[in-house]
């Protein structure tokens, strides 16, 4: 039987409101006791309800982390930061740092710029012609990378550097040119076996196995006058018929890869020191100078114009390893008869660069750093490398600033840092480097 009206258990509400008892005359100081009585015993049925009752879960942070924000977000990021060439120290870099700078602050980040003057380097003049011997014309490089049919950058194409290696001595040579592989040391010990000197000629090397700087370092060790360096449809171009972009992902024919041939990292006038306004530096001259340093003229050139040296070299077959993709031309290892005539004449100058740094401070360590970072400036566009990197930066300090609003506050300081000149060799990631050093250094004196 359900229990009846009068058996049935109160519920909380009924408990924490008792029915007044039946008036009955009391004196003063009886009546005191049993109000406090009444009241402690409301307080603990309070606080069992309250404990009983089940907590109000906690946020999951990783979940509201994903789902905020947008990839449109991102996207348009992405598409102003590549809007047009930026390389470093140029003002149109200058105007990207402006615009990270502006994306942190409007989260309302702790952010600010730090400049840096350092020393880079950039083309005043290229030439490259062949000389293939009596009885064939003489053939003038462009040195240009092509556009595309209906490509919509092709006029912001036309603001790109041309082609270059920074560092790059300047000079002129015309010798003959030998056929190095990948310019590694083992290729031209092999060179060497075969009989085939490399002193005074131009080295003519594929990338692939390594970097450009240790190409030309490699060339000049073994006696190379000047060194031209290309990327070779066997690594670049996919399979003989394939095709390229536009239509696929491949590089064009006549598209050039350019870099750095710096061997070192940071600023050349401060080696192992930051790059800060008085500090002492070396000469430009000497910076220039040391070993680091190529020490030749170099040029990067296409693939396109790389298979017509290869089509007047002589000399012997290059073994299997050394060939291209199917449908090349057989390569031989020269020298001659073949003659190059290679002028480069580069602007190795100071220049200012700037990283940009957003801070979120830790709560309970804010001396001790999370650090997420991403390059900005670019030879070209930049639009893979580097800045869907810093697109995707910048996303993450807008979801983080969600967070900060709902009241997260994350345990160590986060540091977004947006390097400058990372493409002429880790420039300001090295300064700040040495910055974090000195200060752990002072902190632990």
């Amino acid at each position: 039987l359900p229990p009846s009206p009068a058996m049935s258990r109160p519920d909380a509400a009924s408990l924490l409101s008792p029915s007044p008892p039946p008036f009955k005359p009391h004196r003063r100081g009886r009546l005191l006791p049993s109000i406090l009585a009444v009241l402690a015993a409301a307080a603990a049925l309070f606080l069992l309800a309250v404990l009983r009752s089940p907590p109000t879960p906690s946020p999951n942070l990783g979940s509201l982390f994903l789902s905020l924000g947008s990839n449109n977000t991102a996207a348009s990021h992405l598409r102003a930061l590549t809007l047009h060439p930026h390389v470093a120290g140029t003002k149109a870099n200058s105007l990207t740092a402006a615009y990270v700078l502006h994306a942190f602050s409007s989260l309302s980040i702790p952010s600010h710029i730090t400049p840096y003057s350092v020393l880079l380097s950039y083309p005043v003049h290229r030439s490259l012609s062949l000389s293939a011997g009596p009885g064939r014309a003489a053939k003038s490089f462009s040195l240009t990378q092509d556009t595309y049919p209906s490509d919509p950058y092709a006029r912001a194409a036309a603001e790109v550097t041309p082609t270059f290696f920074a560092y790059s001595a300047s000079g002129s040579v015309s010798a003959e040119a030998v056929y190095a592989n990948y310019g590694r040391e083992e290729d031209f010990a092999y060179l060497s076996s075969r009989g085939v000197d490399v002193a005074g000629r131009v080295a003519l090397a594929r990338y692939g196995r390594i970097h450009c700087e240790d190409i030309v370092h490699n060339a000049r060790a073994a006696g190379a006058a000047a060194a031209l360096v290309y990327p070779d449809p066997l690594e670049y171009g996919g399979s003989a018929g394939e095709g390229s972009f536009p239509d696929s992902r491949w590089l064009p024919p006549s598209g050039v890869q350019v870099g750095s041939l710096f061997r070192g990292v940071g600023d050349p006038t401060t080696p192992m020191w930051a790059s800060s306004e008085g500090c002492e530096r070396v000469s430009v001259e000497d910076a220039m100078a040391t070993d680091d340093m190529p020490g030749i003229p170099a040029l990067p050139v296409s693939a396109r114009d790389a298979a017509e040296i290869q089509q007047v070299l002589g000399g012997a077959e290059a073994p299997a390893d050394w060939q291209g993709r199917d449908g090349s031309p057989v390569y031989r290892l020269g020298p001659g008869p073949a003659v190059l005539n290679l002028t480069y004449q580069g602007n190795d100058t100071m220049a200012t660069i700037e990283n940009v740094f957003a801070v979120i401070e830790g709560a309970e360590e804010p001396d001790r750093y999370v650090i997420l970072g991403n390059h900005r400036d670019a030879w070209t566009f930049g639009a893979a490398d580097p800045n869907s990197g810093t697109a995707a930066m910048i996303e993450l300090a807008q979801r983080f600033s969600m967070l900060q609003k709902q009241g997260w506050r994350p345990r160590r300081t986060i540091i977004f840092c947006s390097w400058d000149a990372e493409e002429y060799g880790l420039v300001s990631r090295s300064l700040f480097g040495h910055h974090i050093r000195l200060l752990y250094i002072h902190r632990i004196n």
